[in-house]
């Protein structure tokens, strides 16, 4: 019988309320560090560890250090999430997330992905025991950090074609059959979030929560469905093999343009997702994006979605011979991309 894992436990509050007497592992980033430092002031802070890297090696070293503290407090980002859920399953330790932006889902899910070989593989990690969100806190970061949040659960929105893509050609594995009422959930979770723009836009308390509480839907669903594939499909693969070529980016504003570019490969309409983005400000127009970078990567991904193994998308049907026929100029001119 299939366990179905649930959401940690979720808190609006406050950090700085925050009493625990046990030794503590903070693991931050100093950005992060800066905007909470007088905010921690009640933790027994007894060893501080600042994440460098997703890349696979670097985290199997650090879960290899010796340790003294008795409770793990993931203080920051996606990354620092990720790592500190990988870390405190390696230690068996409890966790306690405090994200300071709501830019991925890495706060909500039980497992981490690890960047390897120039892909990225997830491993098992820890759900967090408790996921607390400050406000006074996550207003400290600018609105775009947030806004790429919005990035796991637009990819529902082409996910959900390369999820029935791959089943309608044979090509899913035995743990990705396609599931019409798994869908339409999923597409629910995809409209909400549309119809929510005016909150999202302002990043208010009240659109911030909706962002949570969006993330925190699609993220049950996959719980309940078995895996990610109902929210996952060419557009992750997209980011994954642009991580192998810009130098750094928001997860969430590079899901977004995949999804927009996936899209339309897919041949779907991409006017409704991009209005949506263009009216709470995502930015999916990334720094050191063009046209030559993205053209190079489009004839390289049917090669690196095989040697990767990853699910069946319509990236391993993408020849080059297809992207020819492609009007991809209307494409790079509809989102103004030089």
């Amino acid at each position: 019988m299939r366990y179905i894992s649930n959401l940690p436990k979720i808190k609006w509050g406050s950090i700085d309320t925050l009493f625990d007497s046990r030794p503590v592992i903070l693991i931050t980033s100093p950005a992060s560090l800066k905007k909470s430092k007088n905010m921690i002031k009640n933790l027994n802070i007894v060893e501080t560890i600042y994440i460098k890297s997703a890349e696979k090696e670097y985290a199997k070293k650090l879960v290899k250090e010796k340790h003294v503290g008795k409770v793990i407090y993931a203080l920051g980002g996606g990354r620092v999430c990720d790592l500190g859920r990988f870390i405190a399953y390696n230690w068996n330790l409890e966790i306690i997330c405090v994200p300071t932006i709501i830019s991925t889902d890495a706060f909500l899910v039980d497992c981490t992905g690890l960047r390897d070989k120039g892909c990225v593989t997830y491993f098992p990690s820890k759900k967090a025991d408790l996921v607390l969100l400050d406000y006074n806190l996550l207003k400290k970061s600018p609105k775009r950090f947030h806004l790429s949040g919005c990035g796991d659960v637009l990819s529902i929105y082409t996910g959900l074609f390369d999820w029935k893509y791959a089943n309608n050609r044979k090509k899913a594995a035995e743990d990705e059959k396609y599931s019409e009422s798994v869908a339409l959930m999923a597409e629910s979770i995809f409209r909400g979030l549309l119809t929510e723009s005016s909150e999202i836009r302002k990043v208010s308390k009240k659109g911030l929560i909706y962002l949570v509480q969006f993330l925190a839907m699609e993220v049950q669903l996959c719980n309940f469905y078995g895996n990610s594939r109902p929210e996952e499909g060419g557009e992750h693969f997209f980011t994954y093999a642009m991580e192998n070529k810009l130098k750094k980016f928001l997860h969430g504003e590079m899901i977004a343009f995949s999804v927009l570019l996936t899209a339309f490969i897919q041949g779907q309409d991409i006017i409704e997702i991009k209005s949506f983005m263009d009216s709470v400000g995502i930015k999916y127009v990334l720094e050191g994006l063009n046209r030559p970078i993205v053209l190079k990567a489009l004839n390289e991904m049917q090669g690196y979605v095989k040697m990767h193994h990853l699910r069946y998308s319509i990236y391993n049907d993408l020849s080059s011979e297809r992207i020819k026929k492609l009007n991809l100029e209307k494409f790079f001119s509809l989102i103004q991309l030089n």
